[in-house]
């Protein structure tokens, strides 16, 4: 009667043993940060889990920019106990599993190749440059980074379902011009863990156990069979990207940025259509005061520029070597030298890309043409806009500028662009005096040519005269 008693209770703890294992593997489907098979096969993970990080890149057009400057550090501690329970479907039982989490365990976890973490928490940063080239559109554009968790050296203490929580915090979202999130900065990861092959209870190493599985989660809720809304708290998800949780879209951190672009005509004075316009755009920061970097392009002008030299690629776009150019360095908006000190012809334009909303432009013309008054009007976005100031004499209500040789005539943004936008400030000179001094200046070249070509013609002339008289 004992042996059959003992018997039974054996039995009845290779059962439960059985539940439990089966309550571990499991498939759950949909934004897993790692993945698995079917439970009498489990798949044996690598002990570092991606965890990705996005950044929604707004420009009025289909643009590739560079990135704002940002840090993120992330600390992962322990999770909540909860309930993690799977669809009947997965389990060859037939039967749903269910089991506890376990509190994650920190000791010997690296963040993103951190220092190793104690009991407490484990911490690490993920870096967002001015150097990054990021996609960006009118509707926003996904970019990500991924940051690491290593549980290569994490010593854990039974098989089971660890759960930890991730918190997200930022060094500098308004100075980066990085719009904060709507959503939460914590997600929560559960860690499948199993022992090894090699398991010895009487010296228990981090070689011991196994993963076979990550998802994560947004909220730090019980995860039920697929298919159940009553808990749609568990919303699985690859990291701290945009999702939709339990109805509402949860945000990913925006950046938004805006496209200024110069443009000059020249009307009356054909004579000078290729001549360059010396132009400057200063740069007053608003909320956004950090590091920046702008791209650049141009037509019929002249800007110092950066190519970007190696080939890459940006969300699946190929970019080439040298395609894509940056003015400046990567400093505040407000630093001089940030136009690429542009010189610009009639019809000509310099267009700066992926500016930080909040920042202002002013523009100023100068005119170099020796002996030469125009007389210049500009619009922006289309419409007659007032000049700022300048040395050039204002009339019509400052919209008018008088600028004879050397006058400058300067457009200061009363207010910073709106996101997302293409801002066009366009400079028009109409000729209207030439002085002596220019006339000189302007066909100095052409009568010199002019005198050459008949000081050739007589000495042309006279070497044929003498070749004549020698026969």
């Amino acid at each position: 009667m004992k042996k059959l008693q003992k018997t039974g209770f054996l039995l009845l703890v290779l059962v439960l043993a059985l539940m439990v294992s089966a309550s571990f593997a499991v498939g759950l489907d949909g934004g897993e940060a790692g993945g698995f098979t079917q439970p009498d096969t489990p798949n044996v993970n690598d002990k570092v889990v991606s965890i990705q990080k996005e950044i929604t890149v707004f420009n009025p057009d289909e643009a590739l920019i560079y990135g704002p400057a940002i840090t993120y550090t992330y600390t992962v501690t322990p999770g909540t106990a909860v309930s993690v329970t799977d669809a009947a479907s997965d389990h060859s039982s037939g039967t749903a599993a269910e089991t506890t989490t376990l509190p994650g365990i920190t000791t010997g976890m690296k963040v993103n190749g951190g220092t190793a973490g104690t009991a407490a928490s484990a911490a690490g940063t993920l870096e967002w440059t001015n150097a990054d080239i990021l996609d960006a559109a009118d509707a926003g554009t996904a970019n990500c980074k991924a940051f690491t968790l290593d549980f290569t050296d994490v010593v854990f203490t039974q098989p089971g379902v660890y759960r930890y929580l991730i918190t997200e915090s930022a060094d500098a979202y308004t100075t980066s011009g990085v719009t904060e999130t709507t959503g939460t900065h914590t997600r929560c990861l559960d860690v499948y863990v199993m022992r090894s092959d090699e398991y010895d209870a009487a010296e228990i190493t981090s070689d011991d156990w196994r993963i076979y599985g990550y998802v994560c989660v947004i909220e730090n809720e019980d995860i039920t069979p697929d298919g159940d809304t009553t808990s749609t708290g568990a919303v699985k998800t690859n990291g701290f990207v945009a999702a939709t949780n339990d109805g509402t879209k949860v945000k990913a951190d925006e950046y938004h940025t805006f496209n200024l672009t110069v443009g000059k005509t020249l009307a009356g004075d054909s004579t000078m259509n290729s001549h360059q316009f010396p132009f400057d755009a200063a740069w007053t920061a608003g909320s956004a005061t950090g590091t920046f970097q702008f791209a650049v392009k141009e037509t019929g002008a002249t800007v110092t520029k950066t190519a970007q030299a190696a080939a890459t690629s940006v969300g699946g776009t190929s970019v080439a070597a040298n395609s894509l150019y940056k003015v400046g360095g990567a400093n505040a908006a407000g630093t001089d030298g940030k136009d690429g000190n542009p010189s610009i012809a009639s019809g000509g334009t310099v267009k700066y890309i992926g500016i930080p909303t909040g920042t202002k432009a002013e523009v100023t013309e100068t005119n170099n043409v020796t002996g030469t008054t125009y007389t210049t009007t500009l619009t922006v976005d289309g419409s007659a806009a007032a000049f700022t100031g300048g040395t050039a004499a204002l009339a019509d209500e400052d919209k008018t500028a008088t600028m004879p040789d050397g006058a400058t005539a300067i457009y200061a943004q009363a207010n910073a662009p709106e996101a997302d936008t293409n801002v066009v400030i366009q400079f028009t000179n109409t000729l209207s005096i030439i002085s002596p001094t220019g006339y000189v200046v302007r066909f100095a070249p052409y009568v010199a040519m002019l005198i050459g070509g008949i000081a050739l013609l007589v000495v042309a002339k006279k070497h044929r005269k003498h070749t004549e008289e020698d026969e």
